[in-house]
């Protein structure tokens, strides 16, 4: 990818207005409560930001308009980080009661209830649901193997929407063509940022049908 320094410059500079430190407390209160290691809590800022990278005009296109989906958001990341650094609407999604309002905390203490929604939700449901084809980026880490993660994102995007997923360290590629052409995506970029890795994908045809399959469904079975 092209040097995008300029973003992270811009980011850092955002965190700061809106306190660095209440983030971390979120994060490290995660831990406590086994949603996260203490080691991702500790790195959970600086790797959130790295979801950030997938294009150079990621200013411009995550605006207050825009809506945005964070899968299994767990402990908060990148959800909770995510929300708090950008203008866009959220929608954080666990399917976990104890997770969800961990969430709804953490949502309260930032402050940022105008613009965050935590859904306890399966992610395949909440693909059939009204907001169908209606974000423009969604994220994940940590949510489920490459092929459960398509599947239950993209639906949820509009055509040109980005998926972003962390990827694990040393991970080969993991995302065939033949199986993301069947959902109507395509790989956009791979990046490195402080150690981590992280994938783009872009939806290309909206493909309607029976995607996402019952989330049971898709792990026994997965896509790729």
């Amino acid at each position: 990818m092209k040097d995008q320094t300029w973003i992270v410059v811009w980011l850092f500079n955002l965190l700061n207005e809106i306190t660095e430190n209440k983030l971390q407390k979120i994060l490290n209160e995660a831990a406590l409560e086994g949603y996260l290691t203490q080691s991702a809590a500790d790195n959970g800022i600086s790797h959130s930001l790295g979801f950030l990278l997938f294009k150079p005009e990621t200013k411009t296109f995550l605006t207050s308009e825009t809506l945005a989906v964070d899968l299994g958001t767990g402990g908060g990341l990148p959800g909770i980080v995510l929300s708090a650094l950008t203008e866009c609407k959220w929608f954080l999604l666990d399917r976990k009661k104890r997770r969800s309002e961990f969430l709804q905390w953490a949502v309260k203490e930032l402050e940022l209830t105008r613009k965050v929604t935590v859904i306890e939700e399966d992610a395949a449901n909440f693909a059939h649901s009204n907001y169908r084809h209606k974000a423009s980026f969604v994220t994940a880490r940590s949510f489920a193997v490459p092929g459960v993660t398509a599947e239950c994102a993209a639906p949820l995007l509009i055509s040109g929407g980005y998926l972003v997923v962390s990827e694990p360290p040393h991970s080969v590629d993991r995302w065939p063509v033949s199986g993301l052409d069947k959902l109507g995506l395509k790989k956009d970029a791979h990046w490195e940022h402080n150690s981590a890795s992280f994938q783009s994908l872009i939806l290309n045809d909206v493909i309607e049908g029976k995607f996402p399959r019952k989330f049971s469904s898709i792990e026994k079975s997965p896509l790729f």
